[in-house]
């Protein structure tokens, strides 16, 4: 499963960077947890992933959002 480096800071807007890696010959499953840091505003996101559609990870993808 492709998991982005970096995904938009639904706090303020920044970049999250990927802190969770997995070896190439053990990538990410639906069910696993990935976390995320804000450069910007120092949060972290925990999310767990569900499906492989790429597209749920654009911002304007994602419910309440906005910018």
């Amino acid at each position: 499963m492709q998991v982005p480096d970096e995904i938009h800071c639904v706090e303020c807007g920044g970049i999250c960077g990927r802190l969770t890696h997995r070896p190439d010959d053990d990538p990410f499953q639906p069910g696993d947890w990935v976390a995320y840091r804000c450069a910007d505003c120092l949060e972290r996101f925990d999310m767990q992933l569900e499906n492989e559609d790429p597209e749920e990870f654009k911002p304007e993808n994602w419910t309440g959002y906005s910018n």
